[in-house]
């Protein structure tokens, strides 16, 4: 059994690690990236800067981040395309570099317009007020578009507006002509396949997982474990509780509905009216009758409580269990109407079986055919139904987190989701996915112990 239990294990891993690759991959795709989301945190902080200050800003934080090497350990892009682009400061230029790329194909000669264009821009900027009316305008509007026809008239108007700037100017005319006279779009259609060995971002990546480390929170600058670590505790204590109190009563709910016969029907409805209702709709009426300063107000509104205790350890303790409950109950409420009525059905099947009937011509009380027969023979679907129902307990753990404001991975997967903030979102994800496969785990193990037949024997 140890050894099936080991080999459960390692399909567990290849699991994690490929959900983790895959999230950490398109967090690095996605607009927005890692590198640029620091920087303005950075420049944020230090309150602007010059240009020079913020480009060493960027492209220290494109180094620290490790978005300065290749994604992955190949690439495949046109011929045309360079290894350089990520690190033009500001990012609105690797657009304009990009849409002129696409258009002409020759990347020395866009660089080189991009160049005489900066340079431009540099000059004019030091002696703002003495430029012409609309030229910075038009400067700038060089550097949103990759339109020949918009290019070539803005052009034309800055060679009339100054004699100052007309060697440059015509520099700049001069790299633009050599671009539109000498495009080559055979190497937009040309593929180039070229492999960056281990110096690549997600070698990187996958080095720190291993170890143990997930990298810095871009929020809070602190290692995402250590930011992970402060907030699961609340999470698993709502999750612990919650799924105790939810199957404890389902268990006896379910039981109650062999007994009863007047009121099981009553009971079903009630149960099928609660499956109906979505989860954030059935905690928001809760919080605000149960909660509400203007209804009943019989439980904490919000977060909870006191972060650390002051001197009464238990007062603090039952504090916060006081602050859990109603979250609990929400969870409870969810979860209670599909867990009951299958477990409920279950057992109606095992009591429509011989062995049963078996047990009832014996003479025994519906209480002992209950209890030691048909609930014994449906532990094994109830083992089905934790496992199946776990993700969606943890799911609704991370809505209510976020309606209620408790300080656990919910609210820091959304804060993290509207943040930006990658790594805590890669750490939360391969948590979650590690709960959820180690749950499997833990039915294989639940199956083991419930039934002997499930044991394997050693050949």
């Amino acid at each position: 059994m140890l050894g099936y239990f080991l080999k459960r294990l390692l399909l567990i891993l290849p699991t994690v690690w490929l959900i983790g690759s895959l999230v950490f991959l398109l967090s690095r795709i996605i607009p927005g990236r890692y590198s640029d989301i620091k920087t303005e945190a950075e420049m944020s902080a230090v309150g602007g800067g010059s240009f020079k200050n913020n480009r060493k800003i960027y492209l220290r934080q494109l180094q620290e981040s490790g978005e300065d090497k290749p994604l992955f350990y190949f690439s495949v892009r046109n011929r045309a395309q360079p290894d350089t682009l990520k690190k033009v400061f500001p990012e609105q230029d690797q657009t304009l570099l990009q849409n002129l790329l696409n258009r002409h194909g020759n990347w020395p000669l866009v660089a080189a317009y991009y160049q005489s264009l900066t340079h431009l821009n540099a000059a004019t900027e030091m002696s703002a007020g003495s430029t012409p009316a609309n030229w910075q305008e038009n400067v700038q509007t060089l550097f949103q578009t990759a339109d020949p026809a918009v290019i070539s008239h803005v052009l034309g108007e800055l060679m009339v507006q100054t004699t100052t700037y007309k060697p440059k100017v015509a520099a700049l005319q001069e790299r633009f002509t050599q671009m539109q006279q000498h495009p080559k779009p055979i190497y937009l259609l040309t593929p180039r396949i070229r492999w960056h060995g281990s110096q690549n971002q997600y070698h990187l990546w996958l080095q720190g997982l291993l170890a143990g480390d997930l990298g810095k929170s871009i929020r809070f600058k602190e290692p995402v474990t250590r930011v992970i670590a402060e907030a699961i505790g609340n999470t698993m204590l709502l999750l612990a509780g919650s799924v105790a109190l939810t199957f404890a009563v389902s268990i006896k709910l379910a039981l109650a509905l062999c007994r009863w016969r007047n009121g099981r029907s009553a009971v079903l409805n009630i149960l099928y009216a609660l499956d109906s209702t979505p989860l954030f709709i059935l905690a928001q009426l809760l919080f605000t009758y149960l909660a509400g300063p203007g209804y009943l107000g019989w439980f904490p509104v919000f977060g909870l409580g006191e972060e650390e205790p002051a001197s009464n350890w238990l007062e603090w303790i039952l504090n916060r269990l006081w602050h859990l409950l109603l979250p609990a109950l929400c969870l409870l409420l969810t979860s209670l109407p599909y867990i009951t009525t299958q477990l409920y059905q279950n057992l109606q099947q095992v009591l429509n079986q011989q062995f049963v009937i078996t047990a009832r011509a014996k003479g025994l009380s519906e209480e002992s055919v209950l209890q030691q027969h048909a609930f014994r023979n449906s532990l094994l679907p109830l083992i089905t139904l934790f496992t199946g129902s776990l993700p969606g307990i943890i799911a609704g753990a991370l809505v209510i987190e976020y309606i209620f404001g408790i300080p656990g991975t919910g609210l820091l997967l959304v804060d993290s989701v509207t943040g930006r903030d990658y790594p805590v979102i890669i750490g939360l994800v391969l948590l979650i996915a590690t709960i959820q496969a180690f749950a499997h785990l833990l039915a294989d193990y639940l199956y083991f112990l419930a039934d002997p037949r499930t044991r394997l024997q050693p050949a």
